[in-house]
């Protein structure tokens, strides 16, 4: 067993209760699904909160290479699916309630948590990209932008649905984006 494969097995397993958590909690919106009122941002958070959790397992193996691992490094790399899982039990209230479940009050309780969180979890990918990855701040333009837009609304607080679906929308259509032009590293070797 490599250095890398002992590494993964942890991060693999916090990162697929996330995915459980987050296929459970839509799973759950689907089962209550005439009692509940749809929030479409609410809805594209989901979505981006399940690719984030997928990207992070399938980027994983370009660390493959590392030969060696410290407890230190390996605590920091184990942060990002650690805030991921809570990313994802956010998501989801622990109980549905018998009756109605209006998703757009949820989400505007929810989300000043949630996007301290959000910040919490760009900070540590912008930091492990620069530290363990060698990538350049110039790389890192993306998520800085990801970065003040989340701290705009999250410091705003808007109690509209057009900034939270502005933002929703900006976050999937960017990740989509980054996906499309990163598409060579997401072909494993």
């Amino acid at each position: 067993m490599t250095p890398f494969e002992y590494v993964i097995v942890l991060v693999s397993l916090i990162l697929g209760l996330g995915i459980t958590v987050v296929l459970t909690g839509l799973a759950g919106i689907i089962r209550h699904w005439n009692r509940a009122s749809v929030y479409w941002p609410y809805l594209i958070w989901i979505v981006l909160v399940f690719i984030m959790h997928i990207h992070e397992w399938w980027i994983m193996y370009e660390w493959r290479d590392i030969q060696s691992w410290s407890l230190v490094t390996f605590l920091f790399v184990l942060l990002y699916p650690i805030l991921l899982f809570v990313l994802a039990n956010l998501m989801f209230p622990t109980r549905w309630r018998k009756k109605q479940m209006n998703m757009r009050l949820y989400y505007f309780r929810l989300y000043p948590k949630f996007f301290i969180n959000a910040l919490a979890l760009i900070a540590t990918a912008v930091a492990s990209d620069l530290i363990i990855a060698g990538r350049s701040v110039q790389e890192q333009l993306l998520k800085a932008i990801v970065f003040v837009f989340i701290l705009t609304v999250y410091l705003i607080k808007p109690k509209n649905t057009w900034a939270h679906g502005v933002l929703a929308l900006f976050l999937l259509l960017a990740t989509i984006g980054s996906l499309l032009i990163l598409s060579d590293e997401l072909i494993i070797r």
